[in-house]
């Protein structure tokens, strides 16, 4: 057949083929990357599987396929990706949103539930979706003088947290602070009811999936099998806390062990538990931090 008379579906099928052994989610991948060519919904592209796709439009969708076949994250391919119901930008300087850090945003309202006027920091914030995820959440259900401080040592992650802030309207509840982890404390404003951060916690010596090439290395990988992030977090967000102040962070599996050994040993006098994990498996899940 014709290239200028291939169908939408003729094109996501092939599409879907390709990538079909470097992709776990191929046909969902081909779909979004031919809405994107094609500057509609993905559900547009769903009701027209039978009409014919243009040749400039089948150009930029097989660039795109190309890129997505050699492990480029579908989200730096469009520019963007939904986190917590709301679009935001990324790029390669930040990590791409992924939905089971949606559980940090979900415990942080459960725990905001009543606080009037909540601060919030948001450290390590990269593309801003979870400090930007709370306050747009807090802004909706009426909340009035809350602020989210969203940290980062990147100044192109700032950017982008900066242009989503801006997508979803809470720029004035937010600020914006450069920094490694609490190195620039002039800059910091606390105390804080809550601190919440997905730090790098991928260790070194782990076999990861390709497209993690394509991320921001420094935001992926701590030492100490993965923690070392996690454990400045730990020993240092006391003073910036509120009594009774919490601090949520995503953590890795196969690391509960070194953190159980890490808090019994008295480095962190703190008290850990996992959210929304009821199993004894050492799994991915977010760590609740409250101090002693």
């Amino acid at each position: 057949m014709n290239e200028s008379t291939r169908t939408v579906g003729e094109l996501l099928r092939d599409a879907e083929d390709l990538l079909a052994t470097t992709s776990s989610s191929a046909r969902l991948d081909t779909e979004v990357l031919l809405a994107h060519a094609l500057g509609v919904s993905r559900t547009s592209v769903l009701i027209s599987l039978r009409d014919p796709c243009s040749v400039e439009a089948s150009t930029v969708f097989h660039g795109y396929v190309a890129r997505r076949a050699a492990g480029e994250p579908v989200a730096y391919i469009t520019g963007e990706r939904e986190f917590w119901g709301l679009s935001f930008f990324v790029s390669p300087h930040v990590l791409v949103p992924r939905p089971e850090t949606e559980l940090i945003v979900e415990e942080a309202l459960r725990i905001l539930h009543t606080t009037r006027s909540p601060r919030v920091l948001d450290m390590g914030t990269g593309s801003g979706c979870i400090g930007i995820a709370i306050t747009h959440e807090l802004a909706k259900r009426g909340a009035r003088d809350h602020c989210c401080t969203l940290l980062d040592k990147s100044p192109q992650a700032l950017s982008m947290a900066k242009q989503n802030a801006a997508r979803h309207g809470v720029e004035q509840y937010v600020d914006f602070v450069e920094s490694s982890w609490f190195e620039n404390l002039a800059t910091l404003r606390p105390p804080y009811d809550l601190i919440v951060s997905n730090p790098p916690y991928v260790s070194r010596e782990e076999t990861v999936p390709r497209e993690l090439s394509y991320e921001p290395q420094d935001a992926l990988y701590s030492d100490d099998d993965g923690l070392r992030d996690t454990k400045i977090l730990l020993e240092e967000a006391k003073p910036f806390l509120k009594p009774h102040g919490t601090v949520l962070i995503e953590v890795g599996a196969g690391k509960r062990e070194h953190l159980k050994r890490y808090v019994r040993e008295g480095a962190c006098p703190a008290s850990i538990e996992y959210v929304g994990d009821d199993t004894a498996a050492d799994r991915f899940t977010v760590l609740r931090c409250t101090y002693n």
